[in-house]
């Protein structure tokens, strides 16, 4: 009797990668950091978007044809595409670094090199998130109505591309100069209304704001709940306190500053800007919600532990 032979199971995943990302890996370092997976079971293919979509598109078509993971490299935007393709199936998201800001990656403490990023398929862990709906569109991080969105939606593609993050900052001061206060009509949870003057809502389904502060910083990824706060007040010295709260983490209960859990808002006045994971999503009315575990994301073992109130531990091991 001959010896026994065992069958390692190929599991199979796409790289979806934006070429035009500013700190995007090259296709090469891709490719290898790919094939130094075989060893461990993975055969993984590479997959260039083309233009605004086609990465929800291509993950689209990878979870019709059984693929196991997608992962996503490029920035937040090419994150948020990717799970938009992926809701409703059975395919899991990764993702490696390749972006501008790069805000869920370094939340969830994403290694910083495609190879060790990828080697998280055999030794990370799957966990369901919440997703926020905005409008027919889903976001993972979080959606901004106002002041945010219009900074998102002006900030041109090549001071972006250089000046990463700083480009944001730049234009936000200029945003900062000229944007006022709109009265507002808001339904919250489809019943209880609310109307003042809106100067920002933020809506947060995790917790790290442009990578840069925690605004909703009690925010749980699988609650089936976002944490929404409005900010209504007017002038430039409410703007520069409030500012000053923001920077301190002293906001909560500030004057016009109000908080709340929710899982439903609709924004009824037209013609307000809205962003989600850092991209414009179009304007108001919009209705916000709440998609509870919608999509298995492959983390860093022990990262949901800030961000999950699931207790159960891991769905399954990432191999």
């Amino acid at each position: 009797m001959g010896p026994r032979i065992y069958c390692l199971a190929v599991q199979k995943a796409s790289i979806i990668y934006n070429p035009m990302a500013r700190n995007v890996p090259s296709q090469g370092r891709l490719a290898a950091a790919a094939a130094s997976m075989a060893d461990e079971g993975w055969e993984i293919d590479l997959r260039p978007t083309q233009s605004a979509g086609h990465a929800t598109t291509l993950a689209r078509e990878a979870a019709a044809h059984g693929v196991d993971v997608v992962v996503a490299c490029g920035g937040d935007g090419t994150v948020n595409e990717v799970v938009n393709g992926l809701v409703g199936s059975q395919s899991a998201v990764a993702l490696i670094r390749g972006g501008t800001g790069d805000v869920f990656a370094k939340e969830i403490g994403m290694p910083k090199t495609p190879e060790q990023a990828l080697r998280l398929l055999a030794e990370g862990e799957r966990r369901r998130f919440d997703l926020g709906i905005a409008g027919e569109r889903y976001f993972l991080l979080m959606a901004g109505v106002g002041l945010d969105a219009g900074v998102v939606r002006r900030v041109p593609g090549r001071p972006k591309r250089f000046l990463g993050t700083a480009s944001y900052v730049l234009w936000g001061a200029l945003e900062l100069g000229r944007y006022r206060s709109r009265p507002v009509q808001l339904r919250l949870n489809g019943e209880q209304d609310w109307e003042g003057h809106l100067y920002w809502l933020l809506l947060g389904n995790t917790r790290s704001y442009g990578g840069v502060i925690d605004i909703t910083s009690e925010a749980l990824a699988d609650d089936g709940l976002l944490d929404a706060y409005v900010f209504s007040g007017r002038g430039l010295p409410w703007l520069a306190r409030t500012g000053i709260r923001l920077a301190m983490r002293r906001h909560d209960g500030a004057d016009g500053v109000s908080f709340q859990r929710l899982r439903e808002l609709d924004v009824l006045t037209p013609g307000l800007e809205v962003q989600a994971d850092g991209e414009f999503f179009g304007e108001t009315p919009m209705r916000f919600g709440v998609a509870p575990r919608a999509v298995e994301v492959v983390i860093p073992l022990g990262a949901g532990a800030k961000l999950l109130a699931a207790d159960e531990g891991p769905l399954q091991d990432a191999h």
